[in-house]
């Protein structure tokens, strides 16, 4: 018993060795946004306004331009390869545990030391060997596991803290018959990182990084708008700034306009490339075309390789126009091949084909009730049966089949609409003279629809 009040009572003053270490806290530091450095191999330094993200193959970052609480803001994104990975991660690591330190650092710790204490006084008040032991090492359990997730803030501080408990978890196991050390919750001591946070940039250097940053995008109009910000941004700098502003702001602008002039060389060589493929394709002549694909990346090597996005993208669209070319030249020799034995069909077809499509004024009489005369009726039913056996008597070219049973289909149609006709008018029929209508507007639409084919197959085929 007598050792059990002595083991509460030196719970109570370490309780209160650990109020004493709050006294100690870590002096207050201004918040600042968190700038990460962003380090490539080829040895040149990002600089990204709050964190970057990692999306695919890309760094996605956001590059501020200027100096002051709120700076230009220019999002762009690089190549996941080109970083320096070991170094960014480190710089980043400690750019974070600096921004935590002066922020929530010293919150987070008076929090972490009240429930120590609490639970020391805890412990303290309890009468139960067991439950001494428990509390006790939950407490140590949480200092041992703090630093790792809070980027060794305070890492002396929690090692003393760590101290008093070992002592305090060997006294009471001893007390409570257990072994003196528990290595299962031993932890490695995590220290806050050791690598040197730079300051905030200088206007100068700030503005040395946007244009390192323009000159690793690889996108074009990221570095046109990186180019604009940086001239904005140069031309409200004090006087103090004077000479190295003018020179940087004549930089910028020098270089917006290679980059304008460099558009406009690409523009030109897109718009030229497609319309001489388009032109090519028309005639289906496939290795003009490839001929072109040699002309743009000899004209792509001539201006410095300086938009790989715009050559891939042209580079498609010319394959696409060489496989209509292809498509085209293959329908072509197709064409060839048939075209005597369609234009042989064509002129056998000139008779029935021009007897219906004369049959067209009066199937529009019919269908819309509005006629003929009976006289135009018979002469209707007459010629719409005449067409049918001529069309009989032919034999297409397999490819003109379809057509060909179109227009058998629309003479006995026509026949057909003529005697409902013949029928309503000899008994004044309603119902047979809309029968008739509908037959004779399904007579139109195949002799439309046959005559459009037709043209089709017989003429050479032609790029759409």
């Amino acid at each position: 018993m007598v050792e059990m009040k002595r083991g509460a009572a030196r719970c109570a003053l370490r309780a209160l060795c650990v109020g004493c270490l709050l006294a100690f806290g870590a002096p207050e530091v201004a918040a600042e946004a968190v700038l990460y450095r962003i380090f490539l191999r080829d040895g040149s330094t990002l600089l990204s306004y709050g964190d970057f993200a990692r999306v695919g193959d890309r760094v996605v970052l956001s590059v501020p331009i200027g100096t002051g609480e709120q700076p230009a803001l220019q999002l762009m994104s690089i190549a996941e390869s080109s970083v320096d990975w070991q170094l960014t991660d480190r710089y980043s690591d400690a750019a974070r545990a600096k921004h935590y330190a002066s922020t929530r650092g010293e919150d987070d710790f008076n929090l972490l030391s009240g429930e120590v204490a609490r639970a020391l006084n805890e412990v303290a008040l309890t009468n139960d060997p067991a439950k001494r032991v428990a509390l006790a090492d939950q407490a140590r359990q949480q200092l041992a596991e703090w630093p790792a997730t809070h980027y060794g803030y305070r890492a002396h501080d929690v090692a003393q803290l760590s101290m008093l408990l070992e002592e305090v978890v060997s006294e009471l196991r001893v007390a409570a018959g257990q072994s003196r050390f528990d290595l299962k919750l031993v932890a490695p001591t995590v220290a806050p990182p050791t690598q040197e946070v730079l300051p905030p940039p200088s206007l100068r250097e700030s503005i040395e990084l946007a244009f390192t940053a323009a000159r690793v995008s690889a996108e074009p109009a990221e570095r046109v708008s990186l180019l604009e910000s940086i001239a904005r941004t140069l031309a409200s700098a004090g006087e103090a700034d004077g000479r190295w502003a003018a020179e940087a702001r004549a930089r910028a602008t020098a270089e917006l306009l290679t980059e304008q002039q460099v558009d406009r060389a690409y523009a030109e060589l897109t718009a030229r490339t497609l319309a001489r493929v388009a032109e090519r394709a028309k005639r289906a002549d496939v290795r003009a075309i490839d001929s072109v694909v040699q002309t743009v990346l000899s004209a792509d090597a001539k201006l410095g390789r300086a938009r790989p996005n715009e050559i891939a993208a042209l580079l498609v669209a010319v394959d696409a126009q060489k496989s209509a070319a292809q498509r085209l030249r293959l329908a072509r020799d197709a064409w060839a091949l048939r075209a005597g034995a369609v234009r042989a069909y064509r002129r056998q077809l000139s008779a029935p084909l021009d007897r219906l499509t004369r049959l067209r004024r009066w199937l529009e009489d019919v269908r819309q009730l509005a006629g003929p005369t009976p006289k135009a009726v018979a002469q209707l039913e007459e010629r719409a049966a005449i067409a049918g056996r001529e069309l009989a008597l032919m034999k297409p070219p397999p490819e003109l089949e379809p057509v060909h049973r179109l227009l058998s289909a629309a003479s006995g149609m026509a026949t057909r609409a003529a005697a409902a006709r013949r029928k309503a008018v000899l008994s004044g029929d309603m119902p047979a003279a809309w029968e008739a209508s509908s037959a004779a507007a399904g007579a139109l639409m195949m002799i439309e629809r046959a005559g459009e084919d037709l043209k089709r197959l017989i003429e050479r085929p032609q790029l759409r």
